[in-house]
Formats: C-alpha cells, structure tokens, sequence
C-alpha cells in the first residue's frame, strides 16, 4: 500500500518536477494528481489550457508529467478532474473537457480520475433525489465510451452543498447508499467509490453517517480516497490528527482494515495545511502526512 498526496497546491508552489522529488525524498510514493481547480463560470472553463488543447496536445503534456514523476519514483495513482458550479456543468464544454481529463488520466498512466456528481438545482438532503441521480446517470454513461476505451475508472465522491444560512449539509451521494446505487446501476467495472473522509463528516450530523461507518457501508467499493480532517464547520482540507479536528480516527483506520482496503493512502490536503509553511519546511509538512500514512498502513 503507497502513501500519496493531492498536487494541486504543491504544484502551484514548487513546479511540477521539483514537487515529485519533494515528495519522494519525504516519504511518499504516489500521487493524486489534480487536473483542475474550481471552475466558476464558462468563461473561465474556456480559459483553461486543457479546453484549448487538441487530444493529441493533452496526450502530449500529461505524458510529460508523467514522466517527470517516474524520474522521481513517484507513481501517478488517481487523477481529479474539472469541477465547478452548476452553471458549467450544464454545457457542452464541461463534458467536452471531462472528456479530455478521462484522457489525460490515462496519458498519466493512472487508472482512476475522481469526478464530482454534480448537485442539480434544490437537491439539499433528499430533496429533488430522483431528478439529480437522473442526471448524473446521463453525465456518467456519456463518460462510458471514453472510460472503456482507456481503461479508466470513475471514483463517485461524497458531496456537500449550502443551506440558505450558508451552512453545510447532504446533497449527491452525501449518503454512502447512494453512491453504491450509481455503483449498482453503472456497474463496478468503470466505477467505483472515491471517499471523501471530510465530507462525510461535514454532513454526517444530518445523514447519520459516522467516517468509520460510512467506510463499512461502502465495503470493497472504496478503491480510492481523499484522507483529510475538517473542524465540522467547514471543509479544510488539513491533516488528519489537526488540533480543531472532529473526527474519530481510531475507528476510521480500524474500519479501513476492516474491510480490507487496499488503495493508496491519499492525503487530499491542501492550502489551509500548507500555506503558513515557509518552502524551506514544505518537506517536514509531508514528512508529517507520509508519517500518519504508515501509521494508517500499520
């Protein structure tokens, strides 16, 4: 089992090649390697360099990445793909692009690529349930093609949305069942599990959902995860064991034996963890995560 982190923030901070031997010379073996921040309007999903690359381009960069991190031992696991507001989701373009990351997933040499169910208008708790998991059916068997010709997998993640009060709570697949429901219809051949630890716990309070009993729930469908603590407010996305933490991690990994998970240990960290870190001890911070993943493997 391999210790991995998210790259999105390192990526921006170091560069591509320096953060592979970062990594790698901190403990780490593999990574989730972001395609893409958060999109918040068509015109800023036309701007992304991926929208304006032609397939061939997209095979091209990403095969470069790809071999900057087997240069440094790091192998590329998991992929995330676009994600944004609804607003971009409804269009042409964003299929177009989550098309091309199905790609460059597989010009990465990874067999996963993590894309957001997508939280329809008034879908908040189980409201409007049937219209949302209708569409996300229809955005996900328009990926089969593509997922089938390359040889990816679709990891379904948690999701969360705000109340009027800006408050957090269940949407999409909030609810460990209803991600096994896409798994039962869509099949586990292209899909799979992407759990969100953070998430889960952000919404349990209204699901009923423990960490810890949402990862028994899923069972064998967990193949891959996004590893993170949240301080039951809002979505941090820091490291497990944070001093504001909520979450019980004693019967977190207990329930990761339990069911014989066998992924890698992917940290989905990201700037509320290492921003305050001066560059010079960017690598004691994934010294610190690449510890908690042994301890999580032991």
């Amino acid at each position: 089992m391999k210790i991995s982190v998210s790259t999105g923030w390192l990526e921006k901070k170091l560069g591509t090649q320096k953060m592979f031997r970062m990594m790698k010379e901190a403990g780490i073996d593999a990574a989730d390697y972001g395609l893409s921040n958060w999109i918040p309007n068509i015109e800023a999903l036309k701007q992304m360099d991926d929208y304006k690359r032609s397939d061939e381009e997209v095979i091209a960069h990403y095969t470069a990445v790809r071999k900057m991190a087997e240069a440094e031992g790091i192998e590329i696991y998991q992929t995330h793909a676009i994600f944004g507001a609804f607003a971009i989701c409804d269009t042409p373009e964003y299929r177009d692009i989550t098309r091309k990351h199905i790609l460059a997933t597989y010009a990465l040499g990874a067999c996963y690529t993590v894309i957001h169910p997508i939280a329809t208008p008034g879908r908040i708790m189980d409201e409007k349930k049937e219209e949302c998991f209708a569409y996300n059916l229809d955005l996900f068997r328009a990926m089969l093609p593509h997922l089938q010709k390359y040889g990816v997998k679709i990891g379904v993640e948690p999701m969360w949305t705000r109340d009027r009060d800006g408050i957090i709570r269940p949407t999409v697949c909030s609810r460990p069942e209803e991600i096994l429901e896409f798994i039962n219809v869509l099949g586990n051949e292209h899909f799979c599990a992407c759990f969100d630890y953070g998430h889960v716990a952000l919404t349990g309070n209204d699901t009923g959902d423990t960490v810890g009993g949402a990862i028994r729930k899923l069972g064998k469908a967990m193949e891959i995860v996004h590893i993170h603590e949240v301080d039951g407010i809002q979505d941090n996305h820091t490291a497990p064991y944070s001093f504001h933490g909520t979450m019980d991690w004693e019967d977190i990994i207990a329930a990761m034996h339990e069911i014989g998970y066998a992924g890698t240990v992917n940290f989905e960290v990201g700037g509320q963890y290492y921003a305050k870190y001066p560059e010079r001890l960017l690598p004691e911070a994934l010294r610190h995560l690449a510890a908690i993943g042994k301890d999580i493997i032991g």
